[in-house]
């Protein structure tokens, strides 16, 4: 008989709860999840592996989910101190079947019952009649289960030796023999036949790794739920109320009522299936007038052929910006999730920026076409930041802000994520997410708790954009985890405007051999540009286009290289400022877009301070078509927009990179997609003409957004990149009343940095930004062009594949193979670093303890090298000493004394991290004293915790930021963080 003095939960309960109730909530719950939320193609997997039928697999799963927390089952845990204030504990240390101290205890902590329920349970199954199995303990299912069993608390303990897996005490006498081994006995014999009596898994039955880390994620999820307070308090007065648990019929009882709430947490946490409606591409986006030809392809020769039919699969698109993959990768998705039984999808993208634009039109895209309400999260460090996302206060409380203008909202009812899914490492778990690349890449890397990341993408369908985007390191946990995927049988879809064939058959050659096809068994042709290539996880069969696909906007390219010196000084012919000048004297004088993208933020600083100066100076002390608080208001009128208020001469000048804060990046952002972004099937809309638009980037630009300009102006960068960025020229159909006169097609011009000899010079202060022989070959082939246009698509992926032709002939060979042998020794570097430090292959996992061996923090950790950043926050003061979030000094710092009761409200922490700007690491950050630490009462918060002060004092020109080592770092309203290195 059960002892129900033995407890599970206790803290903020005014008696325990009986261990035996949380066991069968949780295998309840568990089944719960199975039913509404773990994806068909999981429970198949799961059956199939099994040797069951999936309902019987179903049983089973819950079963083990209740058995997590059995390793409470021992004298150390029982009698805990906080415990012993309980008249039912202090019962059971008097009872003498389990008093006395256990032989080899030492008294020490506690053995941690995660690692104890790993230990019992080998033996407590093979008594149940599983198979005990032979061999290694990597080897038998039942240790395996007991493995995952002893991750729930995010990290799997180690193997036992082969002697102690079926005599635990051996190794571990703390968990203590008499009563408590009966107890063990007794729970377990309770809760399988509370739940069903689940039969025993046949002989010969195995567990793969990449299975088994999908149920360690769903007991993960099964636990969090049944033990919520709300939910534990009504279940233990219902007990209390029917006599208690010691009996099977009071038991039965209680997993009844569990079965009875357990949808509705599933509901109120937003766990669950998606469901897309099965229509055709024009009914899934009808504001597109005139489908892509590449759109129209894959939509007739996949979608509708019945191609994912199959199975899951691997899909790769390649195509020009602007061809509409974003919109063949939703339509794509939906339908090959469909087939796969894998109806979610996970969006990953290279950065936030690209990552908040894209959660509105996935957003828009479910509100369309769902068939119910399903969650969507956007997964990024700074999600909170994004009020259309993110809620201004906990529920129940009142929002407060530091200022007035605080505009909250969020996603459409059908996709709003709640409370449960936003916290921290739960989002993934979401029907559909939005997120940045790193937010998948971390399933592959040996974290705590990357079990719920792994279950998480293990229901959808995943889509990769810009996978062209990423160094070797980041490149190799790409491939990583493509493996894992295609072992887990979800669909992936590739997107790349410039990816070069060789990456192209690496990426998909990585998710065929996690599902089991062998190199060599296939072939994998050359994919045609623009175009597709679909390959199906089962067979490797691929599908390709039936002929050459066509484009609507067929262009050619005109790319003029602009050698400069590398000065500002306007008295210099060739300087940089002078050539700037000149490419913008027409937008000066007759209007248009351009962008200017250059190689580093501090780059785009003096660029804009340049043109800021002299725009000045040409338009007289009024300019001020730089500073938005003076030129804040466009009439927007449809396409084209109105007039700006402000200095009616000059072209409007704005500044875009990295290193603003949170809510001023923001805000220029949204005003750059209102400037240059389309609008419907109106084409793009723009700034009336005469007046011209400038913005000056950097590679925040290059990436995702919807942006179209009449002239791009780009410091050299490797090929793949430039053409990314030409995709933003001409990008879409504008009237002739918005594209100014003087721009009569596409064109890039190239500012390339070249010494007194001519030749290419990369300045110091661009750093390790790019590989010089990456720049080296991309200007070459460029002037091996002598001028002749690009024809896009027609010459994109020669070129893209030209810049890493080994055959590459060079006018200068030996220092480009200098620069060749640096680059591919960092590249063999980053790759060699990422198999240090992500998880194995699935088929290469011994135990599973391999995939949780890190103590790193995920919010510190990189999949990215050099992207570790310092969370800094300018703080201004004023002469009387006071401190302000803004150099107008009209938003106060919150003192330790401005938070009532010390308890941040999510609002306000979100409005925090407006302020906040991101710093890369370096010798700043060693010379920060005391006077740099936020106020001791922020170390409660964690998104605050970390944050590093940057007072600012109030000089003669305006504020002035710390002296830290040998950079002064003074936060510009126009021109952001700025680094200014003294002598």
């Amino acid at each position: 008989m059960v002892d129900v003095r033995v407890w599970g939960k206790e803290q903020g309960l005014v008696e325990p709860y009986p261990l035996i109730g949380h066991l069968v909530d949780t295998g309840v719950v568990a089944g719960a999840l199975w039913d509404g939320f773990l994806a068909e193609s999981q429970q198949a997997l799961v059956a199939g592996e099994l040797g069951v039928a999936p309902w019987e697999a179903r049983s089973l799963v819950a079963f083990w989910a209740g058995l997590h927390d059995v390793g409470k089952i021992q004298r150390r845990f029982q009698f805990q101190r906080d415990a012993l204030k309980h008249a039912s504990c202090a019962a059971l240390l008097s009872d003498g079947a389990f008093s006395g101290r256990v032989a080899g205890d030492s008294g020490a902590t506690p053995l941690g019952h995660q690692v104890a329920s790993a230990r019992v349970l080998p033996s407590l199954l093979a008594e149940l009649g599983y198979p005990e199995g032979t061999g290694r303990p990597a080897g038998r299912l039942v240790v395996r289960v007991a493995q995952l069993l002893g991750g729930h608390h995010g990290r799997y303990p180690e193997l036992p030796q082969a002697r102690e897996v079926f005599d635990p005490l051996r190794a571990l006498p703390e968990l203590g023999a008499g009563g408590w081994e009966v107890q063990r006995q007794e729970h377990v014999a309770a809760l399988r036949e509370v739940l069903g009596h689940p039969a025993v898994v046949p002989v010969g039955a195995g567990l793969s790794v990449q299975v088994a880390v999908v149920i360690a994620g769903l007991v993960v999820v099964a636990d969090w739920l049944a033990s919520q307070d709300d939910f534990v308090v009504r279940q233990q007065a219902a007990a209390v109320t029917d006599g208690g648990l010691g009996a099977i019929d009071a038991l039965r009882a209680h997993a009844a009522r569990a079965a009875m709430e357990a949808p509705g947490l599933l509901g109120d946490a937003g766990l669950g299936r998606a469901g897309f409606a099965v229509r055709g591409f024009g009914e899934r986006f009808p504001e597109i007038e005139r489908p892509h030809p590449l759109q129209v392809s894959v939509d007739v020769e996949l979608i509708q052929a019945g191609a994912f039919e199959g199975g899951p699969g691997v899909l790769l698109v390649t195509a020009p910006p602007g061809e509409g993959k974003t919109e063949i990768a939703l339509a794509a998705a939906a339908a090959m999730g469909r087939a796969a039984r894998c109806p979610g999808v996970a969006f990953l993208l290279p950065t936030r920026a690209t990552a908040d634009q894209l959660y509105r039109r996935v957003a828009a895209f479910g509100e369309a076409n769902l068939l119910g309400d399903a969650a969507l999260t956007l997964l990024h460090g700074a999600a909170d930041l994004n009020e259309r996302y993110a809620p201004d206060a906990e529920p129940g409380s009142e929002p407060r802000t530091l200022s007035d203008e605080h505009d909250a909202s969020s996603g459409g009812a059908s996709v709003s994520a709640g409370r449960w899914l936003r916290t921290r490492g739960r989002g993934l778990l979401a029907p559909l997410s939005v997120g940045t690349v790193d937010q998948g890449l971390m399933a592959v890397l040996p974290l705590r708790h990357n079990a719920l990341r792994q279950l998480g993408l293990a229901g959808k369908t995943v889509v990769v954009d810009e996978a062209h985007a990423y160094d070797a390191f980041t490149h190799a946990l790409l491939l990583r985890l493509l493996v894992w995927l295609g072992a887990m049988r979800v669909p992936v879809v590739l997107l790349s405007a410039t990816l070069t064939g060789r990456t192209s058959t690496a990426l998909v050659e990585a998710y065929l051999t996690g599902a089991g096809r062998k190199p060599g068994s296939y072939e994998l042709p050359a994919s045609s540009y623009p175009g597709w290539l679909y390959a199906d996880a089962a067979t490797a069969a691929v599908t390709v286009p039936s002929g050459p696909i066509d484009t609507n906007r067929p262009s050619q390219l005109d790319v003029d290289v602009l050698p400069v010196d590398h000065t500002y000084d306007p008295a210099v012919l060739h300087g940089r400022l002078g050539t700037l000048l000149r490419e913008l004297a027409p937008v000066m004088d007759a209007g248009g877009c351009v962008a200017v993208i250059c190689t580093t933020v501090g780059e785009a600083q003096r660029t804009f301070g340049a043109l800021r100066n002299h725009f000045t100076r040409r338009y007289g002390q009024e300019y001020q078509g730089w500073d938005d608080r003076v030129e804040h208001a466009e009439q927007a009128d449809g396409p084209g927009g109105g007039e700006a208020v402000g200095s009616p001469e000059g072209p409007r000048l704005r500044l875009l990179h990295a290193r603003f804060p949170g809510r001023r990046r923001s805000a220029i952002t949204e005003e750059a997609e209102k400037w240059f972004g389309r609008v419907g099937k109106q084409g793009v809309r723009r700034p009336a003409l005469p007046r011209g638009t400038i913005l000056v980037a950097t590679q925040v630009i290059e990436q995702s957004l919807d942006m179209d300009f009449d002239l791009i102006v780009s410091d050299l960068a490797p090929m793949a990149l430039l053409l990314q960025r030409a995709g933003r020229v001409w990008r879409h159909q504008a009237t002739g009343a918005y594209r100014p006169a003087w721009s009569l097609g596409p064109r890039l011009a190239v500012l390339v940095p070249v010494g007194g000899d001519g030749l290419l010079d990369v300045p110091k202060s661009w750093g390790d930004v790019y590989a010089p022989s990456l720049l080296r070959r991309t200007l070459e082939l460029l002037a091996d062009r002598a001028g002749k246009p690009v024809e896009v698509p027609g010459d994109v992926q020669e070129l893209v594949d030209g810049v890493y032709d080994a055959e590459f002939a060079s006018k200068t060979p030996e220092l480009l193979l200098k620069e060749d042998i640096d680059r591919l020794t960092d590249t063999m570097a980053r790759e060699g670093l990422a198999q240090l430090v992500t998880i194995p292959k699935p088929g290469d996992v011994r135990s599973l303890d391999q995939l949780t061996s890190s103590d790193a923090d995920e919010d510190i950790i990189a999949t990215r090298l050099g992207a570790d950043t310092v969370l800094t926050l300018p703080v201004f003061e004023d002469t009387e000493h006071r401190r302000w979030l803004d150099e107008a000094h009209r938003v106060r710092f919150p003192e330790a004394g401005d938070i009532p009761g010390g308890r941040f409200s999510r609002a306000l922490v979100r409005e925090l991290l407006g302020y906040v700007v991101p710093l890369a690491h370096g010798e700043w950050r060693r010379a920060c004293t005391t006077a740099h630490e936020p106020p001791a009462g922020w170390k409660n918060e964690t998104k605050l915790a970390e944050v590093v002060l940057l007072p600012h004092t109030t000089g003669p020109d305006g504020p002035v930021g710390p002296l830290l080592g040998k950079q002064r770092l003074t936060l510009h309203h126009e021109l952001g963080l700025v680094r200014e290195r003294l002598a």
